[in-house]
């Protein structure tokens, strides 16, 4: 095959190297081998920006737009006969993909289907390797234009951990002291009604979680060995989507390594808060999250030790056909 292999450009004798450019002054290289090519179009046809351009059948594609390239890698992994090559993707990174290793639906459906949140686990820590993997799993998701712009943070330090369930809990008593406050919520009230009256609706179950927390249960991580949280700078379009998905990546991939996970909303409860800026940096500045960058998810990850035995069926999906 040739292709780059060490950044540098290796067209076949007859190939066409192409410049284009992407977002943030990137240049890319693209090489079309008119040798290998069989003029069927496919980079074309599945190019999002347009940049593969074919104008009559049985010929080779042009590049033709130079400034919208997001190194998505649709041309090298669509080319049948492996005549693109993209300076982003040298050979090394390319691998063909064998159809007899893709899971079946049966399996794919066991492995969504039996995936449970867990929140007992075992006091043992995580092997680096297990968590590379869970987070290599996240990278694959899908983000808007290709961005990728979802960050990793590993919390394994204990008190660290300790401190994040602390910091949460304060929070939680900050919100039972303002919801007390009558000119406060008076005001709650007058801003956002719906908001305000859910809010009130959670008190009892903030002060239940407080208790619980005193009495030396945590309720907010409880006893997870690792904190893997998601974060991004928030001038990315789409970033807390892109972290979702990255997020539910990660929560299959631990799924199917046996290790126990669940989604910490209290961990992302004080940045979310109405009208408390000051709560707002709070947990990602403790956990070091870059200033320019916002905390959208958080996977609390460990050893379970309970293993479920049976699925459960949910409801029925609400569709509407249009």
């Amino acid at each position: 095959m040739s292709c780059f292999s060490t950044g540098e450009n290796k067209p076949g004798s007859s190939g066409s190297v192409t410049q284009v450019h992407g977002k943030g002054g990137t240049v890319y290289t693209i090489t079309i081998d008119n040798n290998r090519c069989k003029k069927d179009g496919l980079c074309a046809s599945v190019c999002p920006k347009g940049i593969f351009v074919q104008r009559e059948k049985r010929v080779v594609p042009e590049l033709v737009d130079k400034d919208g390239c997001i190194a998505c890698g649709h041309c090298v992994a669509i080319c049948p006969q492996d005549a693109i090559c993209h300076s982003e993707f040298p050979s090394s990174e390319i691998r063909t993909i064998q159809v007899e290793e893709m899971p079946t639906t049966e399996q794919v459906m066991a492995l969504l289907k039996t995936r449970r949140s867990i929140r007992a686990f075992r006091d043992k820590p995580l092997a680096r390797e297990t968590i590379e993997g869970i987070i290599d799993g996240a990278r694959f998701a899908p983000s808007g234009h290709n961005s990728q712009s979802t960050q990793y943070l590993v919390v394994q330090d204990r008190a660290m951990l300790n401190q994040v369930s602390a910091t949460v809990i304060e929070y939680l008593k900050f919100e039972i002291r303002r919801f007390g406050n009558r000119l406060f919520r008076t005001l709650a009230l007058l801003a956002n009604r719906e908001k305000a009256e859910s809010g009130l609706h959670e008190i009892p179950g903030f002060k239940q979680m407080i208790r619980l927390f005193e009495s030396g249960i945590d309720p907010i991580l409880n006893g997870a060995p690792v904190l893997l949280a998601f974060h991004a700078p928030r001038t990315v379009g789409f970033a807390d989507v892109n972290a979702q998905l990255a997020l539910q990546n990660a929560s299959l991939v631990a799924h199917a390594l046996g290790i126990g996970h669940f989604y910490t909303g209290w961990v992302l409860s004080p940045g979310r808060a109405p009208m408390a800026r000051t709560w707002n940096r709070r947990i990602p500045s403790l956990l070091g999250i870059p200033p320019d960058n916002n905390l959208h998810g958080a996977l609390a990850l460990g050893y379970p030790i309970p293993r479920f035995k049976n699925m459960i069926e949910r409801k029925p999906p609400q569709i509407r056909w249009a």
